[in-house]
């Protein structure tokens, strides 16, 4: 006999068709981050009708007071108002990027207290990037021919610094859960580790990959292991360096080709240096060197929005990035915007650093690999790793307010 299915007691059905909204919306943005932009903006009206309906019991107040919240909206103030004054022609655009940071306070609001829909966000992260390395271990490895990927770069549903970066923080994340595991499921989700390693270091090309799996790793495991297990890690971090550097591979091969084009670049003589800086850190050496001159003209206030131009009129090259996120905000909104940007992941910082062991270590990790690669990349300037740390950030608000209001309650039961 099959016996109607009935909602838990107390719960209306009303309030259960909210919370399946809720649950698919969390699980939607985590798959769509690392697959579709179109599946993203899905996900994050889904969050919006959801918000609407539960407006009456949102905690607006304490994330509207919180630094997490204000100070990225401060930024994308400063920059919108210095359209005002700053006519650059890739102004309205770049404000246009910029606006995802005014995304944290609704997706705050959604996150707050909902430790099931984190869950269920990084369920569908972590599941769309293992799809995504099956995918490119197929094509790249066993040459499964997959539509029209490359086999000697195989990606996906994203560029290659994109699914490099995601890969490399979903390798810190199945670390996590192999150390929290037992029995096949650590074996699986060591094979994960392996297999998106691999994937990162030899077969799709990007370097950001090699910054953000290298320093994700390195201070997840430094902070999670004990004082004599560190200076393992130290010795085999060490033979491990040796042997990517005696043995022939593609990790050291891009690495040192981008070292040779730095030293191409910088050695150049002026008349020559346009053509000889055309390389990917050839290019970013000629950006480092005209967002200096560009700082030094207007330290302050900045150019404004857009304010950064660089042009190689010989291949009709134009680009508004220095990628370079630190010196993309010093360049448009000058020391000014760089202290607000710098103070707000100190807050960032602060936050995850009152968080219990387990994971203050897999947050800490995170945060430091993601703004290591912003020093090769405008990575807020981008849709999915700009959203990622939208909602990274936005989880973390959601922290912030809970310890506080977890410590304010303590403090009147005392």
């Amino acid at each position: 006999m099959i016996t109607p299915t009935t909602s838990a007691p107390g719960t209306s059905p009303a309030s259960l068709r909210s919370e399946i909204l809720n649950g698919f919306a969390a699980l939607l943005l985590g798959i769509a981050l690392p697959t579709s932009n179109p599946l993203i903006n899905i996900a994050l009206v889904l969050i919006l009708i959801s918000l609407i309906i539960n407006r009456k019991s949102l905690q607006l107040k304490p994330l509207l007071t919180n630094p997490l919240v204000y100070l990225p909206a401060a930024m994308f103030a400063l920059l919108a108002l210095s359209l005002l004054f700053h006519h650059n022609s890739y102004g309205p655009e770049m404000v246009s990027k910029d606006k995802k940071f005014l995304y944290i306070l609704p997706l705050a609001l959604f996150f707050i207290n909902q430790p099931q829909r984190v869950k269920l966000f990084c369920i569908g992260f972590l599941a769309a990037n293992a799809v995504v390395l099956v995918g490119t271990l197929a094509v790249g490895v066993l040459h499964i021919p997959i539509g029209h990927i490359d086999p000697a770069n195989p990606t996906l549903f994203k560029l290659q610094i994109t699914q490099n970066f995601f890969l490399a923080l979903s390798t810190i994340l199945w670390l996590m859960l192999a150390f929290k595991s037992q029995g096949w499921k650590r074996w699986g989700y060591g094979l994960l580790v392996v297999a998106a390693c691999y994937s990162v270091l030899f077969l799709v090309l990007g370097r950001t990959g090699y910054v953000a799996l290298v320093v994700g790793l390195g201070v997840w495991l430094f902070f999670s292991l004990g004082r004599r297990q560190r200076w393992l890690l130290v010795v085999l971090g060490a033979i491990a360096f040796v042997a990517v550097l005696l043995i022939p591979n593609k990790a050291t091969q891009r690495i040192t080709q981008g070292i040779d084009e730095i030293k191409v670049c910088v050695a150049a003589p002026a008349a020559n240096v346009t053509g000889a800086c055309r390389t990917s850190m050839g290019q970013r050496s000629e950006f480092a060197i005209e967002a200096v001159r560009l700082i030094k003209e207007a330290p302050i206030l900045g150019h404004g929005a857009g304010g950064f131009y660089y042009e190689d009129p010989k291949i009709n090259y134009k680009i508004n990035n220095p990628h370079n996120q630190y010196l993309l905000e010093t360049i448009q909104s000058g020391v000014v915007g760089l202290i607000i940007f710098l103070a707000w992941i100190v807050c960032c910082y602060r936050v995850i650093w009152q968080q219990i062991p387990a994971l203050r270590n897999v947050l800490l990790a995170v945060l430091t690999s993601y703004m290591a690669c912003n020093f090769f990349n405008s990575f807020l300037l981008d849709s999915s790793e700009g959203h990622l740390f939208m909602i990274f950030v936005a989880i973390l608000a959601g922290y912030s307010v809970a310890n506080a209001q977890h410590g304010s309650d303590k403090r009147l039961t005392e």
